[in-house]
């Protein structure tokens, strides 16, 4: 189940963890490749949404067409030359508007916005966010593979300084660590209390 689940409600949001993603910069190849028929690789999608028609339009726009229940898709592949990254976008099918993803449906492909997703943190609820957002602090203070940094059980106040990090720097950092957990202890205390009861232990 997607983050930002309720308990004992149904939930009535789509959320884009649960489609198919295409990623813009999967398809830079083929900017320079031939004109032709390509099939993707990719064991999450039917035979029609892997097929796809490569050719070139009278300004020099490479396109992908895609034949889905008999209906064509076409996706422009168009670059951002505006910065030095000369970032890749896809062209959804249906608003026309340049995405770094399409999601993958039952007969289409199509941006975020045209399908109605949402992302599973909007759902999230105050102490859920909170929790990731401790968690993302700690990872860039102590780093990814630090003992510890994803237990919400263990708190901050006594690990060590960083090698060559200034104290007065560190000292901001961790309060800051610090008041989210004791905020974030402040809302999931009472949730784990009536989820719990008499089995929950507050002085673990």
């Amino acid at each position: 189940m997607p983050k930002g689940h309720h308990y004992g409600r149904h939930r009535q949001r789509a959320y884009t963890t649960e489609y198919h993603r295409l990623y813009a910069h999967q398809f830079k190849g083929l900017l320079t490749s031939p004109l032709g028929a390509y099939t993707m690789d990719s064991s999450g999608l039917s035979t029609e949404h892997k097929r796809l028609k490569l050719t070139e339009s009278d300004g020099g726009v490479r396109l992908m067409t895609f034949t889905i229940n008999d209906k064509p898709h076409q996706i422009a592949l168009k670059l951002d030359n505006s910065s030095v990254s000369t970032k890749l976008y896809l062209t959804c099918p249906y608003c026309q508007k340049q995405r770094q993803h399409l999601y993958a449906i039952k007969y289409a492909y199509a941006c975020r916005s045209c399908i109605g997703l949402h992302y599973a943190c909007q759902s999230e609820r105050p102490q859920e966010r909170l929790m990731r957002r401790i968690r993302k602090l700690r990872k860039e203070l102590w780093g990814y593979d630090w003992p510890d940094v994803n237990n919400m059980f263990e708190q901050v106040a006594y690990w060590p300084k960083p090698k060559w990090m200034r104290w007065k720097t560190f000292e901001l950092k961790r309060n800051k660590i610090t008041e989210l957990e004791r905020r974030y202890w402040g809302l999931a205390i009472p949730q784990l209390r009536t989820m719990f009861g008499a089995q929950f232990m507050e002085n673990i």
